[in-house]
């Protein structure tokens, strides 16, 4: 660059000429960043990150309208430090919207034992099916604890299950994968009859349920989830798109290798609640959160369950810090339901979820009004 006054030669970005001492012009136009980088702005006497980690649908008057879900972290005590956080704060909400999947094969090529070894793990992979593609944040004990009760193998596959597990949480913990302190894997029980210590829900109790429906907040979501057996990180998932308005049904719940989900036939003891909720809305949740989006397992089990069931009067006694009744309850109380009906074994399979890529093979033959005589008899 040359001086404006004397024509001096000056090194880029100089702002006097060190000749005449005629002050620069500035180049003032700003360096735009590419979208979806992120944004920082100043709150108080610090500065604080901000990225779009995704979009939700939400109702505004008579139009959906996307509302872009945000990650922010503040502190920062100049921009240029919160500038520099914006990559790392994008990569740890990547790191948290990352599946069991996922996880599996990213540890997959760090393994270095035995090649025999290495295939007990793969196929007791393959007994966590139903939480193949479960957000990491959003898989509970209850949810590793249903693959390793509903494995059909022996006590050795279910202890290679356990390892496993351990493996892959040991590794995906200290890379932000999976929040410290959070190793699911050491709570897991082999025994069969000690892992089986919640229940579902008992006539009585169910009938409270029922009873407080409209009365008590998110007491119609738990009845719902009593008839339609959906794991609760499944339940909260449900859209709108997979309802069929016609033939009464929802497809949903956990995908497996194969991409398939399961059909569930609506029960008409929930009929009215599930067109309630659902109303004229094309897409979304069909169980929303108060403001139109999907709920997160945590914030349901501790704001909407546990607050549901004090008001409707089921006692609720905490042992050793955990609830006698999770939502899962709901999944064991349809379980339970089901036993009382008669009906062909494969269908039963299909209406409360599969965890072994074998049992694929009764689904190719299961009938919606088959499916249908059962929920309807619950």
């Amino acid at each position: 660059m040359t001086c404006i006054k004397c024509g001096t030669q000056l090194p880029e970005g100089a702002k006097y000429c060190y000749s005449c001492g005629r002050k620069q012009p500035v180049d003032r136009r700003s360096v735009r960043r590419p979208n979806g980088s992120g944004s920082v702005y100043k709150r108080g006497k610090t500065w604080t990150a901000s990225v779009v980690i995704g979009w939700r649908s939400q109702q505004r008057g008579s139009t959906m309208v996307r509302v872009p879900i945000r990650s922010s972290k503040g502190g920062f005590s100049t921009r240029a430090a919160a500038m520099a956080y914006l990559p790392q704060l994008r990569m740890e909400e990547k790191n948290k919207d990352i599946t069991f999947k996922q996880l599996y094969d990213l540890w997959l090529p760090t393994y270095r034992k035995s090649k025999s070894t290495l295939n007990c793990y793969k196929a007791a992979f393959k007994y966590f099916a139903s939480v193949h593609y479960l957000k990491l944040k959003e898989i509970d004990i209850e949810d590793l604890q249903d693959c390793l009760d509903e494995c059909p193998q022996g006590k050795r596959t279910k202890q290679n299950m356990k390892a496993f597990c351990g493996l892959l949480y040991k590794y995906g913990i200290p890379r932000d994968y999976i929040p410290k302190g959070r190793n699911l894997a050491q709570f897991l029980i082999i025994d069969a009859e000690a892992s089986k210590k919640k229940s579902g829900f008992d006539t009585r109790q169910l009938d409270l349920i029922r009873s407080s429906v409209n009365i008590v907040p998110y007491a119609d979501y738990i009845y719902c989830m009593c008839y339609l057996g959906f794991r609760p990180s499944e339940f909260l998932s449900l859209r709108v798109e997979d309802f069929d308005r016609d033939k009464k049904f929802i497809v949903g719940g956990a995908k497996t290798e194969a991409g398939t989900n399961g059909t569930v036939t609506i029960s008409p003891k929930i009929q009215p609640i599930v067109d309630r909720l659902v109303g004229s809305r094309t897409e979304g949740p069909m169980f929303p959160d108060p403001d139109g989006g999907y709920f997160s397992y945590n914030v349901f089990r501790s704001s909407c369950f546990y607050p549901a069931l004090d008001s409707i009067g089921i006692e609720n006694p905490v042992t050793d810090g955990v609830h006698k009744y999770t939502p899962h309850c709901c999944r064991h109380t349809f379980a339970t339901l089901m036993k009382s009906v008669d009906a062909p074994g494969a269908d039963k399979i299909a209406l409360i979820g599969h965890t072994d890529d074998s049992m694929l093979r009764f689904y190719q033959d299961v009938n919606i009004d088959d499916l249908r005589k059962i929920t309807d008899s619950l």
